[in-house]
C-alpha cells in the first residue's frame, strides 16, 4: 500500500494544474527585450509587401549609404526574428507539437535557472530546502502541463493523471476524489498563481512567474515521499553537484536534463493514451 494516499496525491495536484494556465501564458508571452513583438511586426511588414528600402534609388552621398547599409542590417536581423520560433510568428503557427514541446523545455530551462540564480527567492524558507531541486520540480510540472495542453490533453483529471504518471509513478484515477473545479481547488490555485497576469510590467510580471514557479514547486515538494520516483537528471551530473564551488553549474545541468526526460516521458504517456482511445 502506498505510504500516501490516491487522494492526497490529487488533492496536491490539482491546484497545482489549475494554476498552470496563466503561468504558461506568462512563461509563452513574457518578452523582456520586446523580441516577441518586433518579429511580429516584421512578420507583418513582409506580408504587406516586403522591405520598402531595397527598392529605393542608391544613393549617393556617403551617409546616405551608410544609412542604407545600417537600414539593411537592421531588416536582415528582423527577418531572422520573423523566422523565429516565438509565439506569434509564422514559425511557431506552424511548429509540430513535437518541436513546441522541446520549446518548451528550453523555455523553462532558461527561466528556472535564472530564478535559482536570484538570492533568496523562497524567503527565510529557501536557506532551508534545497531550492534546486523544488525550483526543477515545479518546472518538470510546468513543462508536463504545456506538452499536454499542445497535444490535445487539456482536461484537469487527465493532468492530475499524466502528473502523476510522469513524476511519482502513480496510476491515479481522480474522478474517484471530488471535484476538479470545487472552491478548494480554485482558492489554492489562486493562492499558486499569485498576481501572475496582473502585472503590467514586463519586469513585474517576470518578478511575478518567479515568484509562482518557487510556490508551485515548493505544493509538489510536499509529496516527498514520492519524489525519488521523478524523473532525474544524469547522474554524473548529480554527484557532480555535492562538489564545491561548481555544485551550482552542475545542479543545473541535472535538472535540464531531468527536465528532458520529463517531456520525453509526458510525450509517450499522451501517445499510449490516445492510442488508447482511436
Amino acid at each position: 500500500m502506498p505510504a500516501i494516499p490516491d487522494e492526497h496525491v490529487v488533492r496536491v495536484l490539482r491546484p497545482f494544474v489549475a494554476a498552470t494556465g496563466p503561468v504558461l501564458r506568462g512563461l509563452r508571452d513574457a518578452d523582456p527585450f520586446r523580441l516577441g513583438r518586433l518579429a511580429r511586426r516584421r512578420a507583418l511588414e513582409l506580408q504587406e509587401g516586403g522591405d520598402r528600402t531595397e527598392r529605393l534609388p542608391a544613393p549617393t552621398s556617403r551617409l546616405g549609404r551608410l544609412r542604407r547599409v545600417l537600414g539593411s542590417a537592421r531588416s536582415r536581423l528582423l527577418d531572422r526574428l520573423a523566422t523565429s520560433r516565438l509565439p506569434g510568428t509564422p514559425r511557431w503557427q506552424a511548429m509540430s507539437p513535437e518541436e513546441r514541446d522541446d520549446w518548451w523545455v528550453s523555455r523553462v530551462g532558461r527561466f528556472t535557472s535564472a530564478v535559482a540564480s536570484v538570492p533568496g527567492i523562497g524567503g527565510a524558507l529557501a536557506r532551508r530546502l534545497p531550492v534546486s531541486d523544488i525550483l526543477g520540480l515545479g518546472a518538470q510540472g510546468l513543462v508536463i502541463c504545456a506538452i499536454a495542453g499542445d497535444h490535445g490533453v487539456d482536461g484537469r483529471d487527465e493532468q492530475v493523471r499524466l502528473l502523476a504518471a510522469v513524476l511519482f509513478g502513480r496510476d491515479v484515477d481522480p474522478a474517484r476524489h471530488g471535484d476538479p473545479h470545487g472552491a478548494d481547488v480554485e482558492r489554492e490555485a489562486g493562492e499558486l498563481r499569485g498576481n501572475v497576469g496582473a502585472e503590467r510590467e514586463e519586469r513585474g510580471r517576470l518578478s511575478a512567474l518567479a515568484h509562482a514557479l518557487w510556490r508551485m514547486g515548493r505544493t509538489l515538494w510536499s509529496l516527498q515521499q514520492e519524489l525519488d520516483r521523478r524523473p532525474q537528471g544524469r547522474t554524473f551530473w548529480r554527484l557532480l553537484a555535492n562538489v564545491p564551488v561548481i555544485g551550482a553549474l552542475a545542479s543545473y545541468r541535472s535538472e535540464r536534463s531531468g527536465l528532458k526526460r520529463a517531456a520525453r516521458a509526458a510525450g509517450q504517456w499522451v501517445a499510449r493514451e490516445q492510442g488508447r482511445t482511436r
